[in-house]
């Protein structure tokens, strides 16, 4: 089941992912938090990865989803640590479609600064 821990920034919403998605409850909470996440008024939500193996289809589905919610609203979704399989996941897709990925927590907080 995937856990996920909320910490409000100053200029983002960071979201930490731990454990594996292996059933649907993961998918709600991160779902859940996504949700929360997005109805913030903050610039971009950061989510790291480091803590996760590996991302279910769904779950990266889901991600895509509020990566373009947050584009349409001029925001940003700001992925980091992402487990490789799914790093070349998102690398596939055309630009516009990518969500921002970044190797470290701290690449992703200058990026938003970078970017506003």
């Amino acid at each position: 089941m995937l856990d996920v821990y909320r910490e409000i920034l100053p200029d983002g919403f960071l979201l930490i992912l731990s454990s594996d998605i292996a059933d649907l409850n993961g998918e709600v909470n991160l779902s859940r938090a996504l949700h929360r996440a997005s109805r913030s008024e903050k610039r971009a939500v950061l989510i790291d990865c480091s803590l996760v193996e590996s991302l279910s289809d769904e779950a990266v589905e889901l991600l895509l989803a509020y990566s373009f919610i947050l584009r349409a609203q001029s925001r940003r979704l700001v992925l980091c640590h992402v487990p490789s399989a799914v790093r070349y996941h998102f690398l596939d897709l055309d630009p516009a479609s990518q969500p921002l990925l970044v190797s470290s927590l701290l690449e992703a907080v200058d990026e938003i600064k970078i970017s506003y």
